[in-house]
């Protein structure tokens, strides 16, 4: 193969994770969470996360690598997973000495701002090399292991947890926010964790680790570094369905490091792997700095040399913001009471999630809500002070932290700030005007959570600029026909620009140096179309000023439409005056009263919306307008409206009366936006005595399987919510008919001119199979023969025809490891591959994909089996593929039961022996075994109801007994397995 580097992930200090404490809290943070698909997703990843570590150790043990290292000084290094160029790659702790220093403390107790943030009732959660060192007298038994590890307790993770959650317990360790809660974890499997934690409401967590440019005087190929590799998708995915949760993570420490051999420019482009990604905040590490009584910087803002610079390969804004992690003192492992000093983006990296905690704290006191993620990372740049060249930069980003500006506009919501988290629906704009003061720039920003990027995987060599923003979110401000853009970065190596669009970033700040006082129109729009429909955005706004704020201080509202819907705001103002209420964006046949009306001094009040059975089931966005004749300010609420009336539910397949189905059939329905979750029933029988299967499902489609030849079946989907569901016994029932199973048709490629593997990087090899007949899928079993060296390296896919709309199956994903050589039939009754001897996966092989998906499809067009190699070195060729079809064809029996339908086949697996009891039998009844290529291995004629065979001789793998006799016909499939 071709995995020569040896790569470390070196540990940069990163920091915490929060959220609510209370059951209340955490269901208002998850409230909008699709919890059935955050479980499969962290089934996914855990699933995904173990077998890359377990290919990694594999490699490393042909190569000799070591799987885990504890060097002399504590530090750690563990081996991971490998990049697609087949290079090791290793979670680290690695460290530069160095201290700490935070403006966190005036928002702390005494920090004399008031405001008594010391994360009282919030949790944080910290990944990290290993065990913390839960019993250190600063962490007060606040500190608790989410994980077991064997690695012990070690400096780095103590030292990081210290940082975020210590008390001063001495004086020089205190944390951030010092009266949190911690949950910490090893960084084994820390995707699929992450995703577990959200569901309990995790607000932000901290990730001191990465990947470094080189180890061991091995540099990483230079298309990897500044790339959005799997690693940033990943972390995107994570945060894009768990919209409140924010991971903020170390830049890295290869300041000094220009071993990239194709940079951006010289100096730039070092950030690696989940450094890339969209949605998470990445930091840099900044030396001491002076901080006045007033909490301004005096004097310079310094970058410390290790921290790694960026920007992305798509000059993308990376870091995102900048912390102090120099010669930061904090606790350590060695004791109960030890402390250490250290240096890196590992220490300024939970410097900044610790103080971002108070930050959420503070707006839960505001407010009784948390703020979206993207509404916490865009007002942390958005206040950041500038540093470096002006504007954002690739080395310190937006800027350093300023915790105190970040509070004090949070706190002025509304007078001197504006803070507000809006929705952009499809080909739709937001606008707003505000009042500069005239005084201080006047600065707008949007951020937005995006959906993941394309992975990239070196295909166009080093420094690939194309975009992977998916929704692309453009801000404006205009006054007088002059129209001010948003900061972007044309070059790492220039200052950035503002005078045109920036499609890269998913945080767009336009800042006006000198405004003058007046009116200014504030307009978000969007290029193209908005996956999935609409995009939740945050904005923020500062030097403005207005003469009142109304803010929430109630949550989102799930109501049923024969209750009310009840938001309180909080209303303040400047001077003197009225201002009046009134609703804006009602949905159609609702009204809204107010209660006061108007106010004329600082005070509540309380929105009420009633008529809500006149109003269609479904998510709203309503709002309150404040107006006292001369300004006007909105603020928005989610309305859910749910109905106890259910719309009739509309099948779209199978079609009622079907006929000829698969023994596998997907049911699927049209969405209803009133059901929570849908009650699905299915029965032999019309009356639904008894069921064949009955679940209780939160997306519009079931999957049956197993299901007999030749046999009605009867089903009904009843949908739900907490207002009410259908009656069962009033719920439309729907029928089809399975069809009878011949597996007799088998397809062979003839066309193996594309057929050769190259040993280059990113080699693919493609053979088409043509299927004609007309024949509709029963079953699919897919016959592939693949001589190839480190089979370890290979994606193969199936694609169907057009005609299908072109569906790709992957029946195989880099399995194995280092082993040679593929002769297997990928059957989703197979098991996973052996790995062992030649060749390497033969057999019956489950695919990765479900070949399933395929049933009751008509099988006619070009099939192409496809083999995608993106590593260097090993070669070979496709020299077989064949597609074995079980065909369906149309019972013509009017009754519900085929007299064969219920033929009992046993033991399944079976070591040779296989019982058969047909009841009820009346005539001579032919049993036949064939294998999937379609070929009889056994066959003979019995007219008794129980029957044993016996197939001695025959190799183990997957077969298919038919049973015919004049009433019927059925197909059985069962797996010989003698071992």
């Amino acid at each position: 193969m071709k995995h020569h580097l040896l790569t470390s992930l070196t540990l940069l200090f990163f920091a915490s994770t929060l959220y609510g404490q209370s059951p209340e809290e955490v269901k208002v943070i998850t409230a909008q969470y699709d919890m059935a698909k955050l479980k499969e997703k962290e089934a996914y990843y855990r699933k995904l996360a173990k077998t890359e570590k377990e290919k990694a150790q594999a490699q490393a043990i042909a190569k000799g690598w070591p799987l885990f290292v504890k060097k002399d000084d504590g530090n750690i290094l563990e081996l991971m997973r490998l990049t697609p160029d087949g290079y090791p790659i290793y979670y680290s702790t690695e460290n530069v000495n160095a201290a700490r220093t935070t403006r966190a403390s005036f928002l702390n107790t005494g920090g004399g701002m008031g405001l008594n943030l010391n994360g009282q009732g919030m949790t944080v959660r910290v990944w990290d090399g290993g065990n913390v060192r839960t019993t250190h007298t600063a962490f007060g038994g606040r500190v608790t292991l989410g994980d077991n590890t064997s690695t012990g307790t070690i400096q780095h993770a103590t030292h990081v947890t210290g940082t975020m959650v210590a008390s001063a317990n001495p004086a020089s360790v205190k944390g951030m926010a010092s009266e949190a809660t911690a949950r910490t974890f090893d960084w084994n499997d820390d995707v699929a964790e992450a995703l577990g934690e959200v569901q309990s409401g995790m607000l932000i967590s901290n990730h001191s680790y990465g990947t470094p440019i080189t180890n061991n005087g091995n540099v990483l190929p230079s298309w990897f570094i500044g790339s959005y590799t799997f690693g940033a998708n990943e972390w995107d995915d994570v945060a894009y369905n768990s919209p409140y949760y924010l991971p903020v993570m170390s830049a890295g420490n290869d300041g000094g490091n220009n071993d990239n051999a194709e940079p951006l420019a010289f100096g730039y482009d070092k950030l690696v792997g989940d450094k890339t990604a969209k949605n998470t905040l990445v930091v840099a590490n900044c030396l001491d700095v002076s901080v006045g009584t007033d909490g301004n910087v005096s004097g310079n803002i310094n970058i410390n040399g290790s921290s790694s610079q960026g920007p992305t390969d798509d000059l993308r804004i990376k870091p995102d913001i900048t912390g102090n992690g120099t010669n930061l003192t904090s606790t350590s492992s060695g004791s109960n009471t030890a402390t250490a000093t250290l240096t890196g983006t590992s220490m300024a990296s939970p410097n900044v999630a610790g103080t971002l905690t108070l930050l959420q704290q503070h707006y839960r006191n505001l407010t009784t809500n948390f703020m979206r993620a993207a509404t916490l990372k865009g007002l942390a740049c958005h206040t950041a002070d500038d540093a470096g060249a002006v504007g954002p930069d690739g080395i310190f980003g937006w800027g350093l932290l300023n915790a105190k500006r970040a509070a004090e506009t949070l706190t002025n919501n509304g007078l001197t700030s504006w803070v507000s988290e809006e929705n952009l629906s499809n080909h739709q704009s937001y606008t707003m005007t505000v009042n500069s003061n005239g005084l201080t720039p006047l600065m707008a920003s949007i951020t937005w959570t995006d959906l993941p990027g394309p992975i990239y995987n070196g295909a166009n060599g080093a420094n690939d600029p194309t975009p992977v923003l998916v929704n692309d979110l453009d801000i404006r401000i205009t006054k007088n026909g002059t129209t001010y853009f948003p900061w972007k970065l044309v070059s790492p190596t220039t200052p950035a620009e503002r005078t045109s669009d920036n499609n890269v970033d998913n945080v767009e700040l336009i800042k006006i140096d000198a405004p003058s006082a007046g009116e200014y129109v504030i307009t978000v729009t969007h290029k193209g179309n908005i996956q999935s429909g609409n995009q939740r955005f945050s904005l923020v706004v500062t030097g403005i000023t207005s003469a009142f704020s109304l803010n929430s201080n109630s949550t989102d509202a799930t109501v049923c439409d024969t209750q009310n819907a009840v938001f309180t705001f909080n209303y303040a103002q400047n001077g003197g005056g009225t201002t009046n209420f009134s609703a804006v964006d009602l949905p159609t046949g609702a009204t809204a009263t107010f209660s006061p009306s108007s106010l004329s001094a600082n005070g509540l009040v309380t929105m009420t919306i009633s008529g809500l059975s006149n109003v269609a089931p479904g998510d709203y966005f309503v709002g309150i307008r404040g107006f006292n004749g001369t300004e006007t300010e909105i603020r928005y609420k989610t309305l859910r409206v749910y109905s106890a009336t259910f719309q009739p539910i509309v099948i779209n397949t199978p079609t009622d009366g079907q006929n000829g189905l698969s023994t596998s059939v997907n049911l699927t329905w049209a969405a209803q936006a009133n059901a929570v979750n849908y009650h699905v029933q299915v029965s032999q029988f019309s009356n639904f005595s008894s069921m064949v299967a009955e679940d209780f499902v939160t997306t519009n489609s079931f999957s049956l399987t197993g299901l007999n030849q030749a046999t009605r079946y009867f089903w009904r989907v009843i949908p739900m919510n907490s207002c009410g569901n259908v009656a069962i016994s009033s719920a439309q029932t729907y029928d089809f008919t399975t069809g009878n199973l011949f597996c007799d048709v088998n397809f062979s490629a003839t066309d193996y001119s594309n057929a050769t593997i190259a040993a280059v990087a990113n080699s693919e090899a493609f053979v088409p199979v043509t299927v004609s007949g007309g024949y509709s899928i029963g079953d699919l079993n897919v016959n592939v023969a693949i001589t190839h060296t480190w089979v370890q390296d290979l994606t193969i896919t199936l694609e169907g025809p057009a005609s299908l709309g072109s569906p790709v199956i992957v029946l195989q994903q880099e399995a194995c490891a280092g082993e040679d050589n593929i002769d297997c039939t990928y059957d989703d009754a197979g098991t996973m591959p052996t790995c062992v001897g030649t060749p390497a996966i033969s057999g019956n092989i489950a695919p990765v994909g479900s070949l399933s998906t395929l049933n009751n499809l008509i099988a006619d067009g070009i099939w192409i089996l496809r083999v995608d190699d993106p590593y260097n070195e090993d070669g070979g060729a496709i020299t077989n593929f064949n597609i074995n079809i079980c065909r369906v064809q149309a019972s013509i029996l009017e009754i519900t039961e085929n007299p064969l339908v219920n033929t009992k086949v046993y033991p399944n697996p079976t070591s040779g022996i296989i019982n058969i009891e047909i009841p009820s039998l009346t005539e001579k009844t032919t049993l036949s075994v064939y294998d999937l290529q379609g070929r009889m291995v056994y066959t003979q004629e019995t007219n008794q109801v129980e029957n044993t065979i016996s197939l001695e001789g025959i190799q183990d793998g997957v077969y298919l007994i038919q049973i015919d006799n004049t009433s019927g016909s059925i197909t059985k499939k069962i797996v010989l397995k003698r071992n």
